[in-house]
């Protein structure tokens, strides 16, 4: 099996270095470069002004057969709601699209992007918590347009079976109308962040595909050489698009970790029917995983305070660039057990389970004696080797490709004595302490 393995590959592969003069950004760009995508627009024009999320539904799994305008955004925020499945927050910048959604309801999260892309936000409602802090929020107030209407700009497509959350859609260019009409804060701000650069990172590990396991929810990334694309696969099915009938892609995928602190209840409901809620803030630094040109590259984001951008480094604290087009970001907790990603990478190293003649060890789905086992593993099993917990005192494994990842002790598989558990890449939340 394919995983990630800095120690090893980082001696085996040499790709480009890229020198800092041949990025763009992450402050400055030509006028006739988008800042979301590093690509260059036919017309400046559509750059002076601000950039629009919108917000789109990804849960029920139905929904994903009505889903319109998400190859059209520069740029798609993955996160986590309540139960454990995720939504989008699509931003709209150097493209008007007729059809985007289903929109949904907002989030805290919400509020921060809209700041470190200085952008105006549409979407369909919000718990009373989220309208609550919404309105003790007034840059936010200043560039909201929610609701169900009015019609051009958010619109119903209903359908036969299909409940009215799930049949609001919206159109970019009557948006920004609205919200002319409505007095929002509609003067263009600059922003940066992002990077870009058309050659490899140099620390970059070739590999074939990523995986992030959130609690209810499997995203799998899977490069295309053909294309120079990343597929992307929701719950182990192809992830198609209502409007083109293609497969959801990305020019880059970024997996961000963050604290996701959750908020106080102050009423039932107050969140919601599960009444649950967290709050993503993006101020200090976080582990991120940056997908490229069929590599990873292990780094940070940066972000000093709200009124910051949110910036990119690898390890040695250099920039860490984008390939010019579109990108993806996972948003991931840092709660105990909150994702799990697996990496799929060339040559992966093989371990074999030694824990005596005749006698098996209960294989784990996470770094402790307390997760759930789904089979037994035997003495001569052999295993790819993919990752470990916090202290290396677990490593994950995989047997075959269709196989979900595993957990062993690492004293029951036998390991070079010259490779070190803890050159593997954490595949748990950084601030995970659980395990044995």
């Amino acid at each position: 099996m394919k995983r990630l393995l800095f120690a090893l590959l980082l001696l085996t592969f040499s790709l480009p270095v890229i020198a800092q003069d041949d990025i763009v950004g992450p402050d400055d760009y030509p006028e006739n470069i988008n800042p979301l995508t590093g690509l260059e627009v036919d017309n400046p024009d559509v750059l002076n002004r601000r950039p629009l999320i919108i917000k789109v539904s990804n849960f029920p799994d139905f929904v994903r057969e009505r889903q319109h305008g998400l190859m059209d955004a520069d740029v798609v925020w993955e996160h986590l709601l309540a139960g454990g499945v995720t939504r989008f927050s699509a931003v709209f910048y150097s493209n008007e699209v007729e059809r985007v959604g289903p929109i949904r309801s907002a989030r805290l999260v919400d509020f921060e992007l809209l700041r470190f892309y200085n952008a105006l936000f549409s979407y369909s409602g919000m718990a009373q918590g989220t309208i609550d802090a919404m309105n003790g929020d007034p840059l936010v107030r200043s560039r909201v347009i929610g609701g169900s209407g009015p019609e051009p700009a958010l619109y119903r497509v209903p359908e036969d079976g299909i409940a009215l959350e799930h049949t609001l859609f919206g159109n970019t260019a009557e948006i920004r109308n609205l919200a002319v009409e409505y007095e929002r804060d509609t003067e263009p701000e600059a922003f940066g962040g992002m990077a870009f650069s058309t050659e490899t990172p140099t620390n970059a590990v070739p590999l074939d595909s990523f995986i992030v396991r959130y609690r209810n929810a499997i995203v799998e990334w899977v490069w295309d050489a053909e294309t120079e694309r990343w597929m992307r696969f929701t719950d182990d099915e192809p992830h198609i698009l209502a409007d083109t009938g293609e497969q959801l892609n990305a020019t880059n995928v970024v997996i961000v970790e963050e604290e996701h602190p959750i908020q106080p209840v102050v009423s039932d409901n107050y969140w919601g029917p599960p009444n649950f809620a967290f709050s993503v803030n993006f101020v200090g630094e976080g582990r991120i995983f940056m997908l490229r040109d069929g590599t990873v590259t292990e780094g940070v984001w940066r972000r000093e305070t709200r009124d910051d951008d949110l910036t990119y480094y690898d390890l040695d604290g250099e920039i860490l660039p984008f390939n010019p087009g579109n990108t993806f970001f996972n948003l991931v907790p840092m709660w105990i057990d909150g994702y799990e990603v697996e990496v799929q990478i060339t040559d992966a190293p093989t371990v074999t389970v030694d824990v005596g003649e005749g006698v098996g060890t209960n294989m784990r789905f996470g770094p402790g004696s307390a997760y759930i086992s789904p089979d037994v593993a035997y003495t001569g099993d052999e295993f790819a080797l993919l990752g470990r917990n916090w202290n290396g005192t677990w490593v994950q494994l995989r047997r075959q490709i269709s196989d979900r990842a595993i957990w062993l002790r690492t004293e029951e598989v036998t390991i070079p004595d010259d490779f070190d558990v803890m050159s593997l890449p954490l595949v748990r939340p950084s601030n995970e302490r659980g395990g044995e």
